[in-house]
C-alpha cells in the first residue's frame, strides 16, 4: 500500500500470496509446538483487505474454518486506515475476527506525504474509533524515526492516538530494510535512521504516556523475521533484539532511583525492591546492569527484588533491609466513589 514503510519498493518482485493450505499448515505446526491448544491466526506483513477479492476471501474462509473447528480462538488482521474505513466490520466479527492492527505510523501530514501516503493523518484515529465502535480490539502501530520525523512529532503522534482510546499500541522505530522504500532511501543517503540512544529516549517517553493512559503495549521494536512475511535484512537503524527490555529497564531504573532516594537514610546498606512480577527482569536490566548501578550509586551492599502480584505495573516500592515476601506491607485499597 502507498506509504507502507516496510513493503517492497516500486519495481520489486512481490512475494507470492499464500493460499488456504498455508493457513491450515500454520495452525497445525503451531498447535503441535504448543501442545494442541487453540491458537490465534494473524495476517501480518501487509494489508489483507488490499488483496484481490478472490485471494483475501480464500484466506479468510480458511481462517474462519479453523475458528469454527475450535482449533483457533480468533483472527487478527493488519490493515491500513483506508481499509478499516471501508471494510465490512460486521462481516469480520461474524467470521471470527477479534483484533485489527492499524498502521497509523505517524499523525504528521508532512511525514505521511513524504512517504507517498494518500490519506490525511486523521484517517488513522478515525479507523481506530470505527473499530472500537464495531466491538473489535483496535491496535495502533506507530513508527518513530520516519523521514522528516523528530522526537516531538513522535510524542505528538502517540498523544493523538491515545485520544482515540485504542486497545493497545505497538512502538516500532523505523528500520532500513532491504528492498523497501526506507531501505532505498538509506542506501541513497537521503534518510538517516535514529541511533539506538535516540530510539530508546523517544520510545521511553512514548511508552510512559501509553502506560499513563492505561493502554497496553504489545511490542517495542520491529522484528523483521517474526513480523514480516519475508524477512529482509536490516541495513540500518536501531535494530535491537530486545528493545523493550532496554526501554523498560530505563523507565524502571528512574522509578527505582526516585523511590530509593525517598526511602534512603544514612547508614542504609540493604534494601528490598517490590515490583510487579512480569517486570522483575526489566528492573534488573540486561545482565543485572540496573541493580549494579543502583548499588554503586547508593553504596548498597545487598539488594533483594520481590515480585508481588498486587504491585502496580511501572511502580517500584523500596523497603529498608532484606524483607521476606510475607512481611511486605499490603497496599491500601482504593476508595470507592461515593
Amino acid at each position: 500500500p502507498p506509504g507502507c514503510p516496510f513493503c517492497p519498493s516500486e519495481g520489486r518482485i512481490l512475494p507470492p500470496i499464500p493460499g488456504a493450505e498455508a493457513v491450515t499448515d500454520a495452525v497445525v505446526r503451531t498447535r503441535a509446538r504448543r501442545g494442541d491448544g487453540p491458537v490465534e491466526i494473524a495476517f501480518y506483513g501487509g494489508d489483507l483487505w488490499a488483496l484481490p477479492r478472490s485471494e483475501r476471501t480464500t484466506l479468510l474462509d480458511a481462517a474462519e474454518a479453523e475458528v469454527r473447528r475450535g482449533r483457533a480462538i480468533g483472527i487478527r488482521l493488519a490493515l491500513t486506515p483506508e481499509s478499516v474505513l471501508r471494510a465490512p466490520l460486521s462481516e469480520f466479527r461474524a467470521r471470527g475476527v477479534s483484533t485489527v492492527e492499524v498502521g497509523v505510523w505517524t499523525m504528521s501530514r508532512a511525514i505521511l506525504e513524504g512517504m507517498g501516503a494518500r490519506r490525511p493523518p486523521r484517517a488513522g484515529t478515525e479507523a481506530l474509533g470505527r473499530l472500537t465502535r464495531g466491538r473489535l480490539r483496535a491496535i495502533a502501530a506507530l513508527m518513530p524515526g520516519l523521514p522528516g520525523s523528530s522526537h516531538r512529532t513522535a510524542i505528538a503522534s502517540v498523544e493523538a492516538v491515545l485520544r482515540a482510546r485504542p486497545s493497545g499500541v505497538r512502538l516500532l522505530p523505523a528500520l532500513a530494510l532491504t528492498g523497501t522504500v526506507l531501505g532505498d532511501a538509506f542506501v541513497a543517503g537521503t534518510w538517516r535512521p535514529m541511533e539506538r540512544s535516540e530510539a530508546v529516549t523517544t520510545c521511553k517517553e512514548m511508552l510512559r504516556r501509553v502506560r499513563e493512559a492505561g493502554v497496553s503495549v504489545l511490542r517495542v521494536g520491529l522484528q523483521p523475521d517474526q513480523d514480516l512475511w519475508e524477512a529482509p535484512s536490516v541495513l540500518g537503524g536501531p535494530y535491537v533484539r530486545d528493545l523493550r527490555m532496554v526501554v523498560e529497564s530505563e523507565l524502571l531504573r528512574a522509578e527505582a532511583t526516585r523511590a530509593l532516594t525517598s526511602a534512603w537514610s544514612f547508614g542504609t546498606r540493604a534494601v528490598t525492591f517490590v515490583v510487579c512480577p512480569r517486570e522483575e527482569s526489566w528492573l534488573r536490566g540486561p545482565e543485572n546492569a540496573t541493580i549494579r548501578q543502583l548499588k554503586e550509586r547508593f553504596r548498597l551492599d545487598e539488594v533483594r527484588i520481590l515480585p508481588v502480584p498486587e504491585q502496580p505495573a511501572g511502580r517500584v516500592r523500596v523497603l529498608q533491609g532484606l524483607v521476606e515476601a510475607s512481611a511486605v506491607p499490603r497496599l491500601p485499597r482504593a476508595r470507592k466513589a461515593s
